[in-house]
């Protein structure tokens, strides 16, 4: 008989905002109430979700309120327990993060760890980890000592207990505070008796199970918690995974929605969790979420712009059936109709003719228009006549592989240090490229913020040039149209120019306005970001009429979120799409 039922979701990332789409913001919203409503259809008797409900530490008001509707359709007598993950971290000097809002708004139970210090924890074991007692007195954890660490489940057909423990993200040092939390969870035992089954929270990947995607952990640096936890409940890697193969105890379920084109590729779900005296058995289910679909474009065959465009057209009609029984599919529906799909369009081959006279515009719109795509984002991976001229000055075992496949990382160091010739840091270029490629890892894959960027340039500045930097021979018509052509607005480049201070940040908003409808992959998590950095009401927080502290934020009006009006029907349902052009779910 099931004793305890769970469902287990991660990785929410409300509020992103996708391509820079409203549509896609609204999206995680509806993956997120469509996997909610099945709390009943289960009967599930708790959720558990191990980190990034949110997916910045500054919410749009409206998301915030559509997080509240959300959740507040789960039954009253099932709980919704929540450790914090690395995007639900408040970074600023805000004392009050989203998650402890939900909490004393009783819409969540937060659990966290009591960890003060970035290695090995100062706390004592038996501290380690509040009861929900010593929370309710002020000794718990969070910014008011209000937050447990564990919480007790009534379990009846067990012999006691399930005790779910909350451990939020701790980044590289999650292997040295795994011992402690091993030891606090025996410390815990002690004090409060034996639990029948224990889970834990956590929000950490397993390398041995997701290699190449950001895990920090591996199955050795689990050998001290494994004998206390029965159920490993994890977050932070968007691809399911469960292991290991034999006696399997940790479980990852993967996001609802694809934040990437790769993850679009990938099973996304939740997990139904039952626990009984005799173990744990977990099913995954896919979740409700927008489709993705990939056009693999080669244009080799093509002499002239002309004709590409003509083969294109024809490539793209001759498709059309296949996306639509792609977009059919049930985890893609909405009231049973088909979503309108992004397409992942890839340009691949030898380019004959000059690459300006390649209209990516013209193709997307064309896909867009044939397919009533909602958004294409292509990438343009192409050969042309000056990439093998740079290719020609380079070993030729050194840029392809033994398949014959283009190296591209290293075609990118000589474009990076081609760029790096005709500016101030041409002395050491391939410092310069080496410096460029680790900030594009670290925007793409790694996810940094603007703030971490820049402490990252200006220590490589610091490190690397710090005798000076020489002089480019780039004249002020050059640069200024480069520093155009960059999303730099004049008034900003003037001002550099002429020597005068200017915040990196004040420039980096009057871009944003100037230029709103650029739609680079990563814009949704520079918008999230980069009102972080500007820090305005540091410290403060404000009282909705219950008593209940919440972080300030500022909304696209400048209202604050208990001011915000928005109807959240329009959120919680899926909106009425306008794929007439690609702007079409743009705000």
């Amino acid at each position: 008989m099931t004793s305890c039922r769970l469902l287990q979701t991660a990785d929410i990332h409300l509020g992103h905002r996708q391509y820079n789409l409203a549509q896609r913001e609204r999206d995680m919203v509806s993956s997120f109430n469509h996997t909610l409503n099945q709390v009943q259809t289960h009967d599930a008797d708790a959720v558990v979700i191990p980190g990034d409900l949110f997916h910045s530490r500054d919410l749009r008001p409206k998301v915030l309120q559509a997080a509240e509707a959300a959740l507040g359709q789960v039954p009253d007598d099932v709980r919704v327990l929540v450790s914090p993950g690395n995007h639900d971290e408040n970074l600023t000097r805000r004392p009050v993060t989203w998650l402890e809002y939900l909490h004393r708004r009783d819409k969540i139970t937060l659990l966290q760890a009591d960890l003060s210090s970035q290695g090995h924890s100062d706390v004592d074991p038996t501290e380690m980890f509040p009861s929900p007692e010593a929370a309710t007195e002020g000794r718990g954890t969070g910014s008011e000592r209000d937050v447990p660490g564990y919480v007790d489940l009534e379990a009846p057909d067990l012999d006691g207990p399930l005790r779910v423990f909350g451990l939020q993200y701790r980044g590289g040092y999650i292997d040295t505070a795994l011992d402690d939390v091993a030891a606090a969870i025996r410390a815990v035992a002690e004090q409060a008796g034996a639990p029948a089954q224990t889970v834990l929270l956590a929000h950490f990947g397993v390398e041995e199970e997701a290699p190449d995607l950001g895990a920090t952990v591996r199955y050795a640096d689990l050998t001290a918690i494994e004998p206390l936890v029965d159920y490993l409940a994890l977050g932070h890697i968007h691809k399911p995974y469960r292991g290991p193969d034999e006696d399997t105890w940790l479980f990852n379920p993967g996001a609802l929605e694809a934040h990437t084109t790769q993850e679009a590729t990938w099973d996304l779900g939740y997990f139904t969790v039952d626990l009984t005296s005799d173990g744990v058995e977990a099913t995954h289910h896919r979740s409700k979420r927008r489709p993705f679909y990939r056009v693999t474009f080669e244009v080799d065959a093509y002499d002239t712009w002309g004709d590409l465009k003509t083969g294109f057209d024809e490539r793209v009609a001759d498709e059309r059936e296949q996306v639509e029984t792609h977009c059919r599919r049930d985890e893609y529906t909405a009231e049973d109709k088909p979503r309108a799909p992004v397409i992942d369009l890839r340009l691949t081959g030898h380019l004959s003719f000059d690459r300006r006279d390649l209209n990516v515009d013209a193709l997307e719109r064309t896909i867009i228009d044939e397919y009533d795509a909602c958004y294409c984002q292509t990438q343009v991976g192409v050969t042309t006549a000056e990439i093998l001229d740079l290719l020609d000055d380079m070993e030729n075992d050194a840029v392809f592989t033994e398949s014959g496949a283009l190296r591209t990382d290293l075609l990118e160091g000589e474009v990076f240090e081609q760029v790096a010739t005709n500016t101030a840091y041409s002395n050491n270029t391939a410092a310069m490229a080496q410096t460029l490629a680790r900030a594009k890892t670290m925007a793409i894959q790694e996810d940094a913020g603007g703030d971490a960027l820049a402490d990252y340039l200006q220590q490589q500045r610091q490190d690397t040039f710090s005798e000076g930097v020489g002089a480019a021979d780039v004249t002020y018509t050059e640069a200024a149209a480069s520093a155009d052509a960059g999303g730099v607005d004049s008034e900003t480049f003037q001002a550099v120019h002429a020597g005068e201070e200017v915040d990196p940040v004040e420039a980096a908003e009057q871009a944003t306005q100037s230029d709103g409808n650029k739609t680079l992959e990563s814009a949704a998590t520079t918008d999230d970001r980069g009102a972080a950095n500007n820090d305005l009401g540091a410290g403060e927080s404000t009282s909705v009429g219950d008593g209940t502290s919440i972080p300030d934020v500022e909304s696209d009006s400048g209202s604050t979120a208990t001011n915000e009006n928005e109807n959240l029907e329009s959120w919680i349902e899926e909106p009425t799409e306008d794929s007439s052009s690609m702007g079409g779910d743009r705000e």
